[in-house]
């Protein structure tokens, strides 16, 4: 009875989420847990529809930027030709990469940041001896603690993340969250102006117990509609840690409807789970310093563990709708004049940037 209870509570959370954010533009945190089970049981089809819903009244296939908005990944910036391919490739296949777009001037602003300012860490710990590898959805975490820089090539920890508040007064960093391609590319995919959300920067190290390895397959489902930009800072091979899709998962299909309805109940996917339902449409992806990946998460995917070597990565998310995204407004110091201009231009699109008084 408890459980009806509970299952009743959150249906009418989301409704009245629902309401709110229709009427208001509120985003409705509580709706998180009804968005991920329809997801699951309807392989996204009623997240389709409550995304065209909630957001008809924003609808734009082609942005409009009323600021005099630059981009450090495009010299054309919203011009650039190669946007109406670049899109055609993240509907098709879900992901999409693109080769060395960051200046080596730039990757070394940001790799110095990483590299010398405090860092929180956390260290991995080994998996139980009766679980099975691939089907844990939390890594087991042995410790957390401060690190004052990083040599990556002689790692104390697993994971080394820049304070989030530190990243945000990078210049490259600011520029990339209203980077006039980047905006351009994800207002023709999602049919929207995105709702640009939280980046973070950190490193993955080859500092952790073997049975992590591999990783499970999951998807994203913290938003109805999305795409996240990953930006490697250092190459990526298959035995640093990197990224793995599923082709095509993001849209439903009947090849996936069974994984995506296993999700239901927990939120992995094993190796063997995926390769036996659609071997042939796993990607590995790797790409040098500078290079971006695209990618709708909602399809299948995970990070893989380093075997050896190390990665510096940073992610944000371009989504098309703010409903059920749980974020807080995220306090801003020395905010750069084209990222202000973006904030006062589109204040719904950067609502979870706050500039301090």
């Amino acid at each position: 009875m408890a459980h009806f209870g509970e299952a009743l509570g959150r249906v009418g959370d989301f409704s009245r989420g629902l309401w709110r954010y229709w009427r208001l533009g509120e985003p409705a945190p509580k709706s998180t847990v009804v968005v991920e089970k329809l997801l699951a049981y309807t392989n996204g089809r009623a997240n389709d529809v409550l995304f065209r819903l909630l957001e008809s009244k924003r609808k734009e296939l082609d942005p409009r930027f009323d600021w005099e908005a630059t981009s450090i990944v495009s010299d054309t910036g919203a011009l650039d030709p190669g946007i109406a391919d670049v899109v055609r490739t993240l509907k098709e296949d879900g992901f999409a990469l693109l080769p060395f777009r960051l200046k080596q001037e730039e990757i070394q602003s940001m790799y110095e940041l990483a590299q010398t300012c405090q860092l929180d860490t956390r260290t991995y710990g080994p998996l139980p001896s009766d679980s099975a590898p691939g089907t844990q959805t939390e890594l087991p975490i042995a410790a957390t603690g401060v690190s004052h820089g990083i040599d990556p090539q002689r790692p104390g920890a697993s994971l080394y993340s820049v304070p989030r508040r530190l990243l945000l007064e990078n210049q490259i960093m600011q520029r990339l969250l209203c980077d006039s391609y980047l905006l351009s590319v994800a207002t023709r995919y999602l049919g929207v102006f995105p709702v640009v959300t939280r980046p973070d920067m950190w490193w993955d190290t080859d500092f952790v117990p073997g049975n992590l390895r591999p990783r499970p397959f999951h998807v994203d489902s913290g938003c109805l509609r999305w795409l996240k930009v990953g930006i490697n800072l250092t190459e990526t091979t298959f035995e640093t840690p990197h990224f793995l899709y599923v082709r095509g998962s993001h849209n439903p299909n009947k090849t996936t409807r069974q994984l995506n309805k296993r999700l239901a109940s927990r939120m992995s996917l094993s190796d063997e789970e995926v390769a036996g339902v659609c071997a042939d449409r796993i990607v590995r992806v790797t790409a040098p310093a500078g290079s971006i990946m695209l990618a709708d998460t909602r399809g299948i995917h995970k990070g893989e563990l380093a075997l050896k070597g190390h990665r510096l990565v940073v992610y944000f998310g371009l989504e098309g709708s703010a409903f059920n995204n749980t974020d807080q407004p995220i306090p801003m110091g020395n905010i750069g004049d084209e990222l202000e201009r973006a904030m006062n231009a589109r204040p719904f699109s950067y609502q979870f940037f706050r500039a301090e008084n």
